[in-house]
């Protein structure tokens, strides 16, 4: 038996009895450069902004705009411009606004898969829709992607939505 395996008194760590300290013995040295240092914030981009006056229901009710798309589309951001509470927040107002948005956009992609995932199974002979089922999916990650900044506190710009929306007035952008 080595003597590191040994506690102060002579006897392996397994056989003390009641009453005896172990003491743990340590080899090792800590570092304090290989510290962990803690996560940084995600950070607001060109196209982002930090919301200034937001409360936790507010963050959450604007990340389950978008992530609802998901499960039950326009419910929840329906809800969200005909309640009276959520009317009065600007956060909420902006995020249900530009949900329903990128509902339009995601539809219009759900039509274009649709067709391009009949005619390449039609061509392939049903071998390409095995994997080709897939792309309908591809809409969820930038909902979540979008829930997730929306729960950040975040004000965004959906590419192409964003800007649609407030040339026709359909969206107001609040100040940075």
């Amino acid at each position: 038996m080595s003597t590191e395996e040994t506690n102060s008194e002579g006897m392996h760590p397994e056989y003390a009895t009641e009453g005896t300290v172990i003491e743990p013995q340590s080899s090792v040295e800590t570092d304090e450069s290989a510290q962990l240092e803690p996560q940084q914030e995600l950070e607001p981009s060109a196209d982002s902004w930090q919301a200034s006056d937001t409360t936790d229901n507010d963050r959450l009710m604007a990340a389950l705009a978008y992530a609802s798309q998901v499960v039950i589309p326009i419910l929840v951001p329906a809800v969200m411009l005909m309640a009276e509470e959520s009317k009065a927040r600007p956060f909420q107002k902006y995020h249900a606004r530009q949900s329903l948005g990128f509902l339009g956009l995601a539809a219009a992609y759900e039509i274009l898969a649709a067709l391009v995932f009949c005619g390449l199974t039609a061509i392939t002979g049903g071998c390409l829709g095995c994997v080709l089922w897939l792309i309908f999916f591809v809409p969820v990650v930038p909902a979540l992607y979008y829930a997730y900044r929306a729960y950040q506190g975040l004000y965004f710009r959906i590419p192409f939505v964003t800007d649609m929306m407030i040339q026709n007035k359909w969206l107001e952008v609040p100040e940075k």
